[in-house]
């Protein structure tokens, strides 16, 4: 079954809205390329450095601290690094990436059809204000990120599909489906539950996590403290300060300095300075953030695959990979890059750099003489120079494309309303759909409102099949015939698969480099060594 009853309960407005990923993605790309220091909150301060390391306070450097941080309004990485260690879910991953109860007490019982979870929750478990941990609070969260009215990106990953959420007693959800939706125990272990009364608030948030969330200075910095009630192994941090520290070369100095110990949105080019710092260690990892593009196969060229299967021959892979990352990113072929279930690195396509002659003669066989089209790209440094090097690459091929530079709130705009002829973006979606493809191909059904005319009944068929069933391998499987399909079809076209960089100080005890497959920077049981 497709994603039809989502599409039914979501008009293009509503689903623009819950799409909001790909706008944090955007961000978190702006942020790796860097912005104009804000002055403000610009440096870390000498607390942020020996005095706090002295104190068991760890301090995290990021290029910026949105003014919204519930949770629950957003599946970007820079608000759910913060309150990551404040929330927590129902599941969560092992060192394998499995996923295992955390707040369940249990797995789930599904019954037969498939179309009701029932899950028993932990017992003696508290929030931070002492309030215990009960079905309402599960109740509560779900029923805010199901409500079609809601302004919350998660609500992508439920409406349609989750019926009612009821709670039968104090320590037990059930929750009734539309439809089979087996990716549903992905969701609900990336989802946060947060206490009943912050579902809704913008600011702050209250979780059962190891840490809590102290004090915030809008835009600059949020202090946690550790939770000493917390139900699972006590912290060894005493504190994490995330600092916004917008420039990224202010933020690599002060990493070098020891005034913050972990530094996000490392640049590719300063990797190998880095590098060369006894001090410092860098973790490079495939993460599911990924360089998008869209075309509007609902208008002539891009209407016929052959003129894009030439775009994707005459691509200069090679060069966004050098050029723009640096080395660090690896050539794509199919969306799907290798931190997302469905990744076929067997996949071979599209050479690493341009195929002028190859191009040429798709064109030929199009009727097409002459190519002259738009690529509408998001205005951070990194999407303008991919932009640039693409620009090149074509050239090769005789293909003329302008680049339509937009700041990303024209961006959205034109793309949900497919003004556009050939889109490209930046796409987090590693706290909202872990290791799932479930974000990243869904505008690839035909039902979907923000599909301009791609149609293939097999992959209608495959993704159906694939956020229906509950067993990852078929689902997996599903999800790299799609990715095939896909790049045969020349219908999403990244240039590269980035990874994430994070560099930290090697006073502290190592990052698990695992957990950032799923994007996520885990503090507990971090400690200073």
């Amino acid at each position: 079954m497709t994603d039809e009853y989502t599409i039914r309960a979501l008009s293009r407005r509503r689903f623009l809205t819950a799409a909001g990923v790909l706008t944090a993605g955007a961000l978190a790309l702006a942020a790796c390329g860097g912005t104009d220091d804000a002055g403000t909150g610009g440096t870390a301060t000498d607390g942020a450095g020996g005095a706090a390391k002295a104190a068991g306070t760890l301090t995290f450097g990021v290029a910026s601290i949105s003014d919204y941080l519930n949770p629950l309004s957003t599946t970007s990485s820079r608000v759910h690094w913060i309150t990551d260690p404040v929330v927590e879910s129902l599941y969560t991953y092992d060192a394998s990436l499995n996923s295992v109860p955390l707040l369940a007490d249990g797995e789930p019982e599904i019954s037969s059809d498939g179309l009701t979870w029932t899950i028993k929750l932990k017992q003696g478990v508290t929030f931070h204000n002492g309030d215990p941990f009960t079905a309402d609070h599960v109740v509560e969260t779900l029923t805010f990120v199901t409500d079609p009215k809601s302004t919350s990106d998660w609500t992508a990953y439920f409406v349609g599909y989750v019926k009612k959420v009821t709670a039968p007693d104090e320590h037990t959800v059930k929750i009734t489906l539309t439809t089979p939706f087996g990716v549903l125990r992905s969701h609900l272990t990336n989802l946060p539950i947060v206490h009943k009364d912050y579902v809704s608030k913008t600011g702050t948030t209250m979780g059962t996590g190891p840490f809590t969330m102290d004090k915030v200075t809008q835009g600059q910095q949020v202090t946690l403290t550790a939770n000493d009630a917390y139900h699972g192994t006590k912290p060894e941090l005493r504190g994490v300060v995330f600092q916004a520290v917008p420039d990224p070369a202010t933020r690599l100095v002060n990493l070098r300095e020891g005034k913050i110990q972990i530094m996000t949105g490392v640049s590719p080019e300063s990797v190998g300075l880095l590098k060369q710092d006894d001090k410092i260690r860098i973790h490079q990892v495939a993460a599911p953030s990924d360089i998008v593009t869209y075309f509007n196969a609902a208008k002539a060229p891009f209407d016929d695959v052959k003129v894009r299967q030439a775009l994707g021959h005459a691509m200069d892979r090679k060069g966004v990979r050098d050029v723009v990352y640096a080395g660090t990113a690896t050539i794509a072929q199919g969306p799907i890059g290798p931190a997302t279930e469905g990744h076929d690195p067997s996949l071979q396509i599209y050479a690493e750099g341009p195929d002028p002659e190859k191009a040429k003669a798709l064109l030929a066989e199009a009727g097409v003489s002459s190519l002259d089209f738009t690529l509408m790209i998001t205005s951070d440094p990194v999407m303008k120079n991919i932009g640039q090097v693409l620009v090149e690459g074509w050239k090769q091929a005789g293909i003329n494309c302008t680049l339509e530079v937009l700041d990303i709130g024209p961006w959205v705009k034109n793309w949900a309303s497919g003004q556009y002829q050939m889109a490209m973006t930046g796409f987090e979606s590693g706290f909202g759909s872990g290791r799932t493809a479930f974000t990243l191909l869904g505008q690839m059904s035909s039902r979907n409102p923000l599909n301009f005319g791609y149609k293939n009944a097999e992959v209608d068929k495959l993704l159906g099949e694939a956020w229906a069933t509950t067993d990852e391998g078929a689902r997996a499987e599903a999800c790299k015939k799609i990715d095939k399909l896909l790049a045969d079809d020349a219908i999403l076209l990244p240039p590269v698969y980035p990874q994430m960089i994070v560099a930290q100080r090697t006073d502290l005890s190592d990052i698990d480099e695992k957990l950032m497959g799923v994007s996520r920077v885990p503090l507990p049981p971090m400690r200073f060594v």
